[in-house]
């Protein structure tokens, strides 16, 4: 009878820790009830239960535990793209050149502009970048108003250091951007904040895709006397992409309810379809640019909108 009655209990024990392990907290429950003397109830059964290694796997298979976790790739692609940028601002002739482009034509004073806004331009969307993938609990809120403020400051040196004058180029269309951006810039303190966002992401979205489709047409509201080249449209393109990637994560993040990371795999795709652009249409092959800085350019973006969309 004794053997008989320890069985039932080590059985009763071992069904008992099945039920917590399988069921979880209320598993647990059961568990302490069912082993432990009705006076002593209110000791919980201590009962190890552990998710990692389920967590670790899920991640893997999410790509999420590994080297393409989506946070490490978006903070390390914002530290390319804002060194390349910097470089695009600080040292246009010298970055149009590196990527094969004619000398002569990279010094135009309108060409130089453009290299140098195209550079703002991405550096504002790096550093949009940088602020969701290193800043925790980081708000669209919070991305708008950093990139706002990387435009206001940029524009302002573009204006007081006479870069327009020294291109020969009108400056009301970037004081007028300014307008709009200190504007925006009030709007982030307002309760309607979200409001503003969405019309801005989208009016800049539209600027970025004017600049993009007809990069000889918007040059012409920089310099309505100049003859834009090929190089000057090349970086009036780009100028309109990296405007169109960081409007993007507005949009997606506003509009389609996005978290950071996934917003900025969609501002990719911009970059991706010009850099596509450049090859498929063989304007790279004109300006003599070689084709393995740009193969880098799309396996890097690529390896973005896989790790955060997919």
């Amino acid at each position: 009878m004794m053997i008989w009655t320890r069985s039932l209990f080590f059985l009763s024990v071992s069904f008992s820790l099945s039920a917590a392990a399988h069921f979880g907290s209320s598993g647990r429950r059961f568990a302490t009830a069912a082993v432990t003397p009705h006076r002593a109830r209110a000791v919980p059964l201590p009962v190890p239960v552990t998710y990692k290694s389920s967590t670790d796997e899920i991640l893997k298979l999410r790509g999420g535990a590994g080297p393409l976790d989506p946070s490490i790739v978006v903070k390390a692609a914002s530290v390319i793209a804002g060194i390349q940028a910097l470089l695009m601002q600080f040292a246009p002739v010298d970055t149009a050149i590196s990527y094969g482009l004619d000398e002569e034509g990279s010094k135009k004073p309108m060409n130089v502009l453009a290299t140098s806004y195209a550079g703002t331009a991405m550096l504002a969307s790096a550093i949009t970048s940088a602020y969701l993938g290193f800043v925790d609990n980081a708000t669209v809120k919070g991305a708008f108003t950093v990139c706002l403020i990387t435009w206001v400051y940029e524009n302002l040196r573009n204006l007081f250091g006479k870069s327009f004058q020294k291109a020969g180029a009108d400056s009301n269309v970037i004081k007028n951007y300014l307008v709009v951006e200190l504007l925006g810039l009030y709007g982030m303190t307002r309760e309607y904040w979200g409001t503003v966002l969405k019309v801005l992401g989208v009016f800049f979205s539209l600027s970025g895709l004017h600049l993009s489709l007809d990069p000889a047409g918007a040059s012409k509201l920089w310099n309505e006397y100049e003859e834009t080249d090929d190089i000057g449209k090349a970086m009036m393109r780009c100028f309109g992409s990296a405007i169109l990637a960081q409007s993007l994560v507005f949009v997606a993040m506003s509009f389609l309810d996005y978290d950071g990371l996934k917003a900025v795999g969609l501002g990719s795709v911009s970059w991706f379809i010009y850099h596509i652009y450049g090859i498929v249409s063989g304007m790279d092959d004109k300006l003599g640019v070689p084709r393995k800085p740009m193969l880098f350019w799309l396996a890097y973006h690529a390896t973005i909108m896989y790790t955060t969309l997919f």
